[in-house]
């Protein structure tokens, strides 16, 4: 009994000890005591300390990340496109770790010119670009928070005209890929490196662009080398993937295409009429594919490689000189010939629909072959509504 009433009395002093220890230390997080964003003790910067001066942590992690808001003049001819969006930011900078107490505040926030000048007095940046720009970048908005451990978060709302090469192989039933790089022009990647935030990689599920369907955002961090440096720099890459609405080439372009050959055709009912007016219906085409040709010709650059639009053009083209070639044969059998000439123009008329299975008629609804259209993605769409808290 004893015994016990010793190891009763023993639990109450420890429990009052360990009371009084709390009423007598701070709160976490709170006054000059508490954490920063390193789970360190804060300590207040010098007077005289340079905040425009690298961490001393190395190598120093920023959490990136891009939402998309808009997507226009995608531009296969130049290779290029313009973004809209919120680039985000993050580090911590132990220095910057401020007394909620004292200042009021458990976060302080600075909004357009007054974050610029926060950031360019006494705020260490990695000072990141955009690496495949075309034309200078305009900021329309800029949010800065410093909260009292030290966690730094900027917001950036960003128009951009970027480059980006294009694969239409499959034109104009063809995925592109879009990216945006992102990386620091002074650090190479032993003193800092971006890592993906794809909690804030996305784009809004009401997000629409004319004649493409977005379908998928993502982000992930690249090794480089870059020309300025002899080391790699850590690359921040935000990679888009969006489909072609190919309805206009369907029903402007392919379907009329696919009708004036399958006209041509109607030769093959005329064994009695001359090589001269038979060739003269299959030339009227011909004139008017030339047309179509240059009308989809006008969306696409000089490329190297031919893309199913062409490969269609082409095979139109060589199923109305073979059908100029089957007048030609018709035409020189003599006037006692006239049934081998039937038997020819009948022959044509089933032979020549079944002809262009897989050179003029539109692959539609084939699966991609190659090139971006390859490209297949296991994650769920991603969608994010960006909320400036």
């Amino acid at each position: 009994m004893r015994n016990r009433s010793i190891s009763g009395v023993s639990a109450g002093l420890a429990c009052l000890m360990i009371l009084l220890s709390a009423a007598a230390s701070p709160a976490l997080g709170a006054g000059e005591t508490g954490l920063d964003c390193n789970g360190e003790p804060k300590q207040p910067a010098p007077p005289d300390a340079d905040l425009l001066a690298m961490p001393d942590r190395v190598p120093f992690p920023i959490t990136a990340g891009l939402f998309v808001e808009d997507l226009r003049d995608i531009d296969a001819v130049t290779d290029s496109f313009r973004f809209r969006g919120v680039v985000r930011v993050a580090w911590c900078d132990p220095r910057q770790a401020f007394d909620p107490a004292a200042a009021g505040v458990d976060e302080k926030q600075y909004f357009g010119p007054e974050a610029e000048k926060i950031q360019a007095s006494s705020l260490w940046t990695a000072r990141g670009f955009p690496v495949n720009q075309v034309d200078s970048f305009q900021i329309t908005e800029r949010v800065l928070r410093i909260h009292h451990n030290g966690q730094v978060t900027a917001n950036i709302n960003l128009t951009v005209r970027l480059s980006s090469p294009f694969d239409l192989r499959r034109f104009p039933f063809d995925t592109q890929l879009l990216r945006f790089h992102i990386e620091s022009f002074t650090f190479n990647e032993e003193q800092v490196v971006f890592v993906a935030d794809n909690s804030m990689t996305g784009f809004a599920d009401d997000f629409q662009i004319p004649e493409w369907t977005i379908t998928d955002v993502r982000a992930h961090v690249d090794s480089v080398d870059v020309s300025r440096s002899f080391k790699p720099h850590s690359r921040l890459v935000l990679t888009m993937e969006i489909d072609r609405q190919s309805g206009f080439y369907v029903w402007k372009v392919m379907l009329p295409l696919l009708i004036i050959v399958a006209l041509s055709w109607s030769v093959f009912w005329m064994p009695e009429e001359k090589f001269g007016i038979r060739v003269r219906t299959t030339a009227t085409g011909i004139l008017t594919i030339v047309a179509y040709q240059f009308v989809a010709g006008q969306a696409l650059p000089r490329l190297g490689y031919l893309t199913l639009m062409d490969k269609i053009m082409v095979g139109s083209f060589v199923l109305l000189g073979v059908t100029v070639l089957e007048s030609y044969i018709v035409s020189r059998f003599d006037e006692d010939q006239r049934d081998a000439a039937l038997a020819v123009d009948r022959t044509a008329r089933w032979l020549f629909p079944v002809m262009p299975r897989g050179t003029s008629i539109p692959a539609i609804g084939l699966p991609a072959g190659s090139g971006a259209a390859a490209h297949q993605t296991d994650s769920a769409r991603l969608v994010y509504r960006y909320h400036d808290r």
